[in-house]
Formats: C-alpha cells, structure tokens, sequence
C-alpha cells in the first residue's frame, strides 16, 4: 500500500504516518518538511507529480478563534483545504481518503464547546462528502476525541489534563472550578494512529465517532494523576468559581472497532501512567 499524508508536521500526523510505514510507503504533502508542496490555504498549488497513491490520509487543521480573521482561516483551512486536498487525492489517482475530523464536528450550536472549529469541520465534513461522492472515491470520516499522548506533545490543545497530571505531580492540590465535576473523553494518540492504519488497511468506510468507550470526571482523573506518582490524591472544588461545562456524551462506535477488530486499548488511569514513566525517564 502506499499512502499519502497531509499533514505530517503535526503531532497527530508524525504518529499516524510511522503507523501507515507499516503497511508500505508513506510519502507526505505539506507547507514544509514535505516531500510534495502542498498548502490548504492556497488556489495555485503546484500540480501533483508523486505518482498513484492508494490511500490519502488528511490531517491538518486550523484550530480557529474569534477574531474576524480566524474566522475566515478556519474556514479556508479546514472547509475549502479539504476540497483541495480531495482534488489533490483525485490526481493522485487514490480510490481512499481518510478525513480525521473530530467530534467537534457534531456539536450543536447551543452547546457551550460549540465555536468555528466546530462548524468548519463539519463543512470539511460534508464537502469531502459531496466531492468523493462525485468522484467515487472511498471517504473514511473518523471523529476523534481530545488526543493526548505519553510526552506531553499533545498539551497545547490539551492543557487541563496536562495540568492536572502536573499538579499532581508535584504534590500540590488539584483544584477544580465550580460545583460540576465535569466529563471529558481522551484518547490516547497511540489508539488513532492505530484505528487509522487498520481503517487504512481494511478499507472501511463510513463516518465514525473515534472515541473511548470511558468517559471520566475530572476528579477521576485527579484521582489517577495522584495514583500514577503514587501519592494520595488532594483534590478541592472551588465552590464559588463558574462550572466547567461538560462534554456532550460520547460513545464508541462498535460499527468501527468491529470491522478493524481492535478497541482503544489505553485508558486514562494508564495513560496518565506513560506519562508519569516518560517523565521519570527525562529525569
């Protein structure tokens, strides 16, 4: 098999191409560091030369924000980029495109985590929809949840778990805002890279939320922060502090473990301990 990864700067996309190497050549298409130019943002990307590629695994993302500018990357990098790297999955002569989406896309508008990156992936999600359609190219829409890895590559986007392994850690009081002991679904960046090769492999196609099947609270994972370092867990709620919103409830999709016969294998209570093993190792 040969693949091609767009996207390959990130973190997210380094762990998913060493997985894909296992099935046969992976090549990569990016602003940088790629081995063919490609840039989401842009109209005149140079014509693709790398030869037939049997799968295309797209990545990358804008993350968004507030301002009349972010609105418009957002859009321009996660809704229009996904017409142009499908066009660029359609040169390549690829009969597969694996969008990794995010289940951000299935917010609602009411919903307090709901913001561009939300909508503009769900653009993502219906325009390679509409275009593979067209073009009767295979799409695999895979929905993960909040990524998070052993090494702390994964904090800018994650950085309540982050802190909170730290606190604990350090021996310090984990402190929550609020009177909601709120849910959170994690999963761990190994888990994604291996659904993706096996969706990649297998070729199965569909829409699918990428999730643990456990949701935990925060105390939950204070309580596993503390336990990772094998201290006894001090964890306070700030009563007078405004709630931390929950996350919608999420549930696995055994439509999709099934048909590549593998389940998330790291929980949070062992995730948190790679992570503490990872930095006793860096000390």
């Amino acid at each position: 098999m040969r693949s091609l990864l767009i996207g390959s700067t990130s973190v997210i996309g380094q762990a998913i191409a060493a997985r894909l190497a296992m099935l046969g050549e992976v090549r990569t298409s990016g602003r940088r560091e790629a081995d063919f130019p490609f840039d989401l943002e842009r109209s005149d990307n140079p014509p693709f030369d790398g030869g037939h590629f049997d799968t295309v695994v797209l990545v990358a993302a804008a993350f968004g924000g507030t301002s009349s500018e972010a609105l418009i990357k957002a859009e321009q990098v996660n809704a229009v980029g996904t017409l142009r790297a499908c066009e660029l999955a359609a040169q390549s002569g690829a009969r597969h495109l694996i969008l990794v989406s995010s289940v951000f896309a299935g917010f609602n508008a009411d919903d307090p985590h709901y913001n561009i990156y939300s909508l503009s992936k769900r653009h993502s999600e219906e325009l390679a929809q509409l275009f593979c359609k067209q073009r009767e190219i295979a799409l695999t829409i895979l929905r993960p949840s909040q990524v998070y890895d052993a090494a702390g590559a994964c904090r800018k986007h994650q950085g309540l778990l982050y802190l909170i392994a730290e606190t604990a850690r350090a021996g310090k009081t984990v402190q929550l805002y609020g009177n909601n002991d709120a849910q959170r679904n994690y999963l761990f960046l190994d888990d994604l890279a291996e659904i993706v090769k096996r969706v990649a492999q297998r070729t199965v196609v569909g829409r699918f939320d990428c999730v643990h099947p456990h949701s935990p609270r925060l105390s939950e994972i204070a309580e596993a922060a503390f336990a990772a370092c094998a201290r006894s867990a001090d964890i306070h709620f700030l009563r007078d502090k405004p709630d931390i919103a929950d996350m919608p409830a999420m549930q696995a999709d055994a439509q999709l473990h099934q048909a590549i016969d593998y389940w998330p294998a790291t929980d949070i209570r062992t995730g948190l301990q790679l992570m503490q093993a990872h930095q006793e190792a860096q000390q």
